[in-house]
């Protein structure tokens, strides 16, 4: 017999790992770039290029380093392993920036996307000092561009957020103050550069 508690853990892994940490700022990227671009199709080409490799550079970079023992797992735990993870995404998240402004894209674009370097150095400054949420940090920064950016109907995602936070608490990987922490980072560079922008 198939208990609660087994559905409802299962449901956490399902959400954590199909909102991984670059499901969201690949899909708020790509669609804020092709409304800001709009009506020509140049931004959506831009937002998946942009995000979309950053996100595929990044999954490489944790692919790679799990097989060559950088850290344990795809999502590890542990304050030294996260430490490298997020200092190569960071990187990664840069390199991106720079060669997507090398390459011509439009300024409002490269502004946009000056948020996943900011957000990867900041939860790379306080993983020193504890296990920030990565899942809801990255989730809460796509949903609050895409409010922002396209309209306040989109902040119905906010639910899909704090289902993310719940899941990350259930699976035990994260405290209540973890979670909240990389929410309030996620949000708060969207707003920032968003407001810095206009």
């Amino acid at each position: 017999m198939i208990t609660v508690e087994h559905d409802s853990t299962r449901l956490a892994r399902r959400l954590s790992l199909y909102f991984s940490p670059p499901v969201m700022p690949v899909v708020a990227g790509s669609a804020v770039s092709w409304r800001t671009t709009w009506p020509h199709h140049e931004g959506l080409w831009w937002g998946l290029c942009g995000s979309g490799s950053w996100a595929l550079l990044c999954a490489v970079l944790v692919l790679i380093g799990v097989r060559l023992g950088w850290w344990p797992t795809t999502v590890p735990a542990k304050r030294g392993p996260r430490l490298t993870m997020l200092a190569t995404a960071v990187a990664a998240a840069v390199a991106v920036w720079l060669v997507c402004g090398v390459l011509g894209a439009p300024v409002p674009l490269l502004e946009l996307g000056s948020t996943a370097p900011l957000l990867a150095a900041l939860l790379l400054a306080c993983t020193w000092a504890t296990n920030v949420s990565l899942h809801t940090s990255a989730a809460t920064a796509g949903v609050t561009l895409l409010t922002l950016q396209l309209g306040s109907a989109w902040a119905l995602l906010y639910l899909l957020v704090a289902a993310i936070g719940w899941a990350r608490l259930h699976l035990r990987v994260h405290t209540p103050a973890q979670i909240a922490m990389g929410a309030a980072l996620g949000a708060g560079v969207c707003v920032a550069v968003v407001c810095l922008t206009r």
